[in-house]
């Protein structure tokens, strides 16, 4: 990744981020582009660089969420993913706190915007 790809994808997650913050605090319906850019600390014409309209950063957003949490849960799930491929099927239970635990905590972190 060069420079420039670097600089864009970091304001992406900024104006991500923005938007999570924003959720926590109202609804989609109410949340301006000015506020957005504000909080992401970025002009309206680099929100308008990335994105076409708040849906299309929303639909970004919920990718961005989605990586998130698979970044959260192999955090601390790293040995129980690996020994999913050396299980047999039958074998796999999913109710126990190498699976549940990360799970709920990464909900509990993000409850507002879930």
């Amino acid at each position: 990744m060069n420079k420039q790809e670097s600089k864009y994808y970091c304001t992406a997650s900024f104006i991500d981020e923005a938007l999570i913050s924003l959720l926590n605090e109202k609804d989609i319906d109410y949340i301006t582009v000015k506020e957005i850019c504000e909080k992401a600390g970025v002009n309206r014409s680099t929100f308008y660089l990335h994105y076409e309209t708040i849906d299309d950063l929303l639909t970004e957003s919920l990718k961005y969420i989605t990586n998130k949490f698979i970044d959260f849960f192999n955090r601390d799930s790293k040995g129980f993913i690996e020994n999913l491929n050396s299980v047999q099927k039958e074998d796999l239970v999913f109710i126990n706190d190498e699976y549940l635990r990360p799970y709920l905590e990464f909900i509990k972190e993000n409850k507002k915007v879930l």
